[in-house]
């Protein structure tokens, strides 16, 4: 989920900057209330029916595909080292993220239903961001979209240190055909690599060369064409591989996209939409787990459905804002000025 792009964006000079930021936002609250309505109701069950849903919330994460492609191929253009980038990648990713663990096992642990206290095992494979492949349970179901990111900065960061970034057509493409072939195994019940599927996120990656498709129409790189053509071939992938619904999905963010690029959402610069896109990665962070323990909670005290649920969403937009003043945004910079003072790269952002 790119949260982890906020931070280069926020040091690149450009008017639609905010507009980005107010899309993290937008999505990371499409999250939040999936997952506050449709997911907790379909887990565990509101004691008073709340009489709606969102499921539609479901595919922000997709959106942040989308924007993680875009900032990340951005990011690397401008980047002059590779550890430049893994330095700007760590300080932005991690320092909050284990903050974030450490308060919601606090939470879990305290006030959380019993399913949710996963064994210390489980929880110490959370520190790596990497517990789904090692085997391990997620501390917040949240967290998957986690890995998903991570493995595609290692992929970028390949390209990037082989050179081969300027290629990036002709590895949309192979990520394309790599998508098809591995959805066409699974539906004639062939067997695929388990560890090919996981490290190149082929159940994931046309999303994130469509953002990476979008970025280049953006800056005016490569040809229109070429350009357009990829992205109907991303939609082609994912209407292979996937059920029609991330067809759907996939065409929407398209169109946000499209709508982006273009100049029209210039009104989402607005400062609340902005405000909560700069707290987006903390409110993913830390929002399930917690929300799901304080839900229930609140229900089993007498708390309407409704209220529980609206009194959540106060909480972790409280928890979201203190985590990212006071631990996301001030470790990066701690961080990254470290790396400066070392003599690296001024263009750490």
């Amino acid at each position: 989920v790119d949260r982890s792009g906020a931070a280069r964006v926020e040091t690149v000079t450009h008017p639609r900057v905010g507009e980005l930021d107010a899309l993290r936002g937008l999505a990371a609250l499409g999250v939040v209330a999936f997952h506050y309505t449709t997911f907790y109701q379909q887990e565990h069950g509101h004691l008073q029916p709340l009489g709606f849903g969102f499921p539609a919330g479901n595919y922000g994460v997709h959106l942040f595909f989308l924007i993680s492609g875009f900032v990340i191929f951005m990011t690397l253009e401008r980047t002059r080292t590779a550890m430049d980038f893994v330095v700007s990648r760590f300080s932005r990713l991690f320092p909050a993220y284990w903050a974030a663990i450490a308060i919601t096992a606090g939470v879990v642990y305290a006030i959380g239903m019993p399913q949710q206290r996963i064994a210390m095992a489980d929880l110490a494979a959370n520190v790596t961001m990497l517990e789904e492949v090692l085997g391990f349970e997620h501390l917040d179901g949240s967290y998957w979209t986690l890995e998903v990111e991570l493995f595609f900065y290692a992929q970028m960061l390949f390209w990037f240190m082989s050179g081969q970034l300027k290629r990036i057509h002709w590895i949309i493409a192979a990520w394309l055909a790599m998508t098809v072939i591995y959805a066409e195994t699974e539906r004639h019940h062939l067997h695929f690599s388990y560890t090919l599927r996981e490290l190149l996120i082929l159940r994931h990656i046309p999303f994130f060369a469509l953002g990476i498709l979008f970025y280049r129409i953006h800056a005016r790189s490569g040809s229109p064409f070429q350009n357009l053509a990829l992205i109907a071939l991303s939609l082609a992938a994912i209407g292979l591989s996937k059920p029609p619904v991330y067809l759907l999905a996939g065409t929407v963010c398209c169109a946000i996209f499209a709508l982006f690029v273009t100049g029209r959402l210039r009104w989402l610069s607005a400062v609340p939409f902005v405000f909560l896109g700069s707290i987006s990665y903390s409110l993913y962070l830390l929002h399930q787990a917690i929300g799901f323990a304080l839900i229930h909670r609140l229900e089993a005290a007498g708390v309407s459905s409704l209220a529980a649920v609206g009194i959540v969403v106060l909480v972790v937009l409280a928890l979201a804002t203190a985590l990212t003043f006071a631990v996301e945004r001030p470790v990066m910079r701690l961080l990254r000025d470290a790396w400066r003072r070392r003599g690296h790269s001024s263009g750490v952002s």
